[in-house]
């Protein structure tokens, strides 16, 4: 799918901000549809909310500006929504770096991290997807099987010269008999999240309107949704910043490295803990997990180089 229509964005986030997480940042559901140059430019691709129609965007950081070029949009507005919540710009940060600053451990994290917020899925919809395409599946090669899905059914789209492959639509999967690596119990997955999707069930500010347990309840109720794909989808999908997704273990080894506990911590340390970050649980805790996976990542590396073994790829560990 190519679009010669573009449009041009400016976003002036309020308080520290770094394109440096959606650049770097290993999450699975970016994978295949986020190119980086060296310059820094950021280039994605995603279903348009409501409209599903593939978006394409070139993401550049001005100083404390940031600007968007947008192709394909049919409701630019609804595009600058999903940007903005995708890169945390929806929010603004002051009141986050104060909270950062009065706590030790998480003001000696952030000085590593300056500007970090953390990046979500472009909607609801495709966190949805991804968290079946997923499972059990190594993240580099679910991400491959997406693109190839996408590459073969037209979701893909040229942005600043360079074809970018999207979330698939939801009419990609209702119309997709079968495809090679894809078993049939996941397209039968994605085809009912694709029709709740088509029905407005799984619309991103509509999900983060309802409380958090009402929420959950409905995406449970989707066939192949469960605690822990809820979880995803409300908090890396929606982009809640102040929702505990505690069905995530990594959350306890996390939190119990950063604070040196020796252990992972329990749901009731992580609870009082959490407490004096709010309205920033979300933020703070995805902060935690990407410094306790870089870290363990780290410690992979130099034992593989004691021990004369090649260097493991991040490509085959789980990321925040």
């Amino acid at each position: 799918m190519t679009s010669k229509h573009e449009s041009a964005l400016l976003f002036r986030p309020l308080g520290p901000f770094s394109m440096e997480p959606i650049r770097t940042m290993a999450c699975g559901f970016l994978r295949g549809t986020r190119t980086c140059t060296t310059d820094g430019v950021v280039r994605l691709a995603f279903p348009e909310e409501r409209t599903f129609n593939i978006v394409g965007v070139a993401l550049r950081q001005h100083g404390e500006q940031l600007t968007a070029s947008v192709t394909g949009a049919q409701a630019l507005p609804v595009v600058r929504r999903q940007i903005e919540r995708m890169l945390g710009i929806d929010e603004g940060a002051r009141p986050y770096a104060r909270i950062l600053a009065a706590d030790r451990v998480l003001a000696a994290i952030s000085s590593r991290r300056p500007g970090f917020r953390p990046v979500v899925a472009s909607s609801a919809y495709a966190m949805a997807c991804w968290c079946v395409i997923s499972q059990r599946l190594a993240m580099a090669q679910a991400a491959k099987l997406q693109l190839a899905i996408a590459e073969a059914h037209g979701d893909v789209i040229t942005v600043d010269g360079e074809r970018v492959g999207s979330c698939p639509r939801p009419e990609t999967w209702l119309a997709l008999p079968s495809f090679p690596g894809l078993p049939a119990e996941k397209l039968r997955r994605l085809q009912g999240i694709a029709e709740e999707a088509l029905a407005g069930q799984l619309d991103t500010e509509r999900l983060r309107s309802l409380p958090y347990a009402e929420a959950q309840a409905q995406l449970l109720a989707i066939h192949g949704v469960g605690p822990w794909s809820a979880d995803g989808i409300l908090v890396r999908g929606c982009g809640l910043t102040d929702a505990m997704a505690m069905s995530e273990p990594r959350v306890f080894d996390a939190v119990g490295r950063a604070y040196a506990l020796g252990r992972p911590t329990t749901a009731e340390e992580v609870h009082a803990l959490s407490e004096s970050w709010r309205p920033f649980r979300t933020w703070i805790t995805v902060l935690l997990v990407c410094e306790h996976f870089d870290a363990a990542t780290n410690a992979r590396s130099r034992s593989a180089r004691r021990s004369g073994a090649s260097r493991p790829s991040a490509d085959s560990a789980t990321s925040p």
